[in-house]
């Protein structure tokens, strides 16, 4: 039925461009992208790698969106034929999982159907896709943006978000409010001092339900903010509140929530430096009270610590902590100058990096309810990070990259909602990235990544995990089309011997115009993998993986 209901769907979608197209007298573009990942799983009980019954699994994406003169129209095929494993099983199916149509003039801005968007920062609303994450939280729904003048925009949506091929039990409801005063009075402010305002609303109806509990089935948030920015600084301030929202992830606690995101930068001829700071209480925002885990959410909190690229510096991502966090990151980049002792002939790039997350200070009164000062921080310290680059090219041919790390990770809150089982990682981790060209097309890059790590739990656990780790990646690069790469993770210093592993993988990657195949075969250890604060968990495997990538 599902497949009946795709084909009539793609049918109606191309009947409909050539309706327009005749109507407008102009054929419009017809835009899009598609891509497929699958996996081999093979048992490997070394690494934790389950039997999968289906030995292959995949996800597979296919956009089209057309466009003609003021209107646009497009939708999303999805194909979990089974889903990879660590996305959520529920996944599990093919069909139109998006579509929409929009209508767009310079003062109005109509769409129906499902869409994305973000209200300030996110921290009472932000709808978006992470393919990676198995995120979508997408609005079904309507969305109305009206700009009556230069420099005020009003946005008004309505509708329920995406859970998986289905929908939240809660009713959305929002409105948001932009108004650029250089727009509007360019005359009052400084030529180089751009300044904009904004206020949002969001509210949620959900049924109560509860025979037990009296649950509010209306909860509304609200915030407010201020950008400030010239050729030489930045500033950014937003302040939330939400009235209470008793819900699975806060334990039916009555609280209100609140959040305070301050943001700060100053840059000059070869510098920059940053400052960003965070607090916020009980604000997981979500569009059925029983949700849990990445599901329905409503709200985002914008991470305060560095995303690391490489594969040892990334081993302990942070997850933002939405029901409490106080949190600072800093930040400073220079670079030397040229033909100086310290910048060589072609200078040199020194970045250093400092986050640190912290609880929030707060006593519990009883049950349902405690009390936490606004600002208040607490003594748990949940993830600190002090990490510094410095980037180096010695000659025409030959650059290098230095990454040091030194973190400390609750475990017990990232992974095991704070009750005490793991303790905290401490790990230092150095890598050297080395890169040589040795013509005009090709190059050599190396990584050597080690990891010192110790855990201060009283329980201990085999696992593949724990420990020292080696990784040392291979890449030779035929420019502009191919790639070859191999790594081999080692946790040499794992304190149970027969968990020391090797994780060798290799792939070749073919990069021509829009396209992208990448074919690797290999072990994959089991983590966590973190985008912007989100994440989730992925099992260790161990198989041939296939990508395909394409833009039309």
């Amino acid at each position: 039925m599902k497949l009946i209901y795709t084909a009539l769907f793609v049918f109606l979608f191309i009947g409909t461009c050539n309706a327009i197209s005749q109507g407008f007298g102009d054929g419009g573009t017809l835009s899009g992208n598609f891509q497929i990942d699958a996996q081999t799983y093979n048992a490997d009980s070394v690494i934790g790698a389950p039997k999968v019954d289906e030995q292959i699994l995949s996800n597979a994406y296919l956009n089209l969106i057309y466009r003609n003169s003021d209107i646009e129209i497009g939708f999303r095929y999805e194909n979990y034929m089974n889903p990879l494993l660590g996305y959520d099983p529920r996944f599990q199916g093919q069909g139109i999982a998006s579509r929409y149509i929009r209508y767009n003039t310079e003062m109005l801005d109509i769409t129906a159907g499902d869409f994305y968007e973000q209200f300030g920062s996110g921290l009472i609303f932000r709808a978006y896709e992470e393919r990676s994450l198995g995120f979508d939280n997408a609005v079904d729904g309507i969305r109305v943006k009206f700009r009556p003048i230069a420099g005020i925009e009003l946005t008004g949506l309505l509708g329920k978000q995406r859970l998986f091929w289905d929908k939240g039990a809660g009713i959305v409801r929002g409105a948001n409010l932009n108004i650029d005063i250089n727009e509007l009075a360019e005359e009052v402010l400084p030529d180089d001092l751009s300044v904009r305002l904004g206020g949002s609303l969001v509210s949620r109806f959900q049924n109560d339900g509860d025979p037990f509990l009296r649950l509010p089935e209306n909860v509304l948030a609200y915030s407010g903010r201020l950008s400030l920015s010239s050729m030489s600084f930045m500033f950014d301030a937003e302040y939330s509140y939400k009235y209470n929202d008793p819900n699975s992830t806060n334990k039916l606690n009555y609280n209100p929530g609140q959040g305070l995101l301050l943001t700060g930068s100053v840059f000059g001829d070869g510098f920059g430096f940053s400052l960003n700071t965070h607090w916020v209480d009980n604000m997981d925002f979500r569009g059925d009270r029983t949700a849990r885990s990445n599901e329905l959410l409503i709200n985002f909190i914008p991470p305060l610590t560095k995303q690391h690229a490489y594969a040892l510096s990334a081993f302990y991502p942070y997850a933002s902590q939405p029901n409490g966090e106080a949190g600072v990151q800093a930040e400073f980049t220079y670079k030397i100058p040229r033909n100086t002792f310290l910048g060589g002939k072609y200078g040199t790039t020194f970045d250093v990096n400092f986050s640190l997350v912290n609880s929030i200070d707060s006593t519990q009164i009883d049950k349902y309810t405690y009390d936490a000062p606004f600002l208040g921080i607490g003594d748990r310290t949940f993830f600190r990070d002090i990490n510094f680059d410095i980037a180096h090219r010695w000659s025409e041919n030959f650059k290098t990259n230095l990454n040091v790390v030194s973190l400390i990770y609750d475990k017990d809150v990232m992974e095991n909602e704070g009750a005490p089982k793991y303790g905290k990682v401490n790990a230092n981790i150095i890598i050297l990235d080395m890169t040589y060209n040795t013509s005009e097309t090709n190059a050599i890059r190396m990584e050597l990544q080690h990891m010192t790590s110790s855990q201060d739990s009283a329980f201990f656990e085999p696992d593949n995990v724990n420990g020292d780790w080696a990784h040392v990646l291979v890449e030779f690069t035929v420019a502009p089309n191919w790639f070859f790469t191999v790594y081999d993770q080692y946790n040499y210093g794992n304190e149970y011997e027969d968990k020391r592993v090797h994780y060798l993988n290799g792939s070749v990657a073919y990069l021509t115009g829009a396209t992208r195949i990448q074919v690797g075969f290999g072990r994959q250890r089991g983590g966590i993998i973190c985008v912007g604060g989100v994440c989730r968990a992925v099992p260790a495997s161990n198989g041939l993986f296939l990508s395909l990538a394409t833009s039309f």
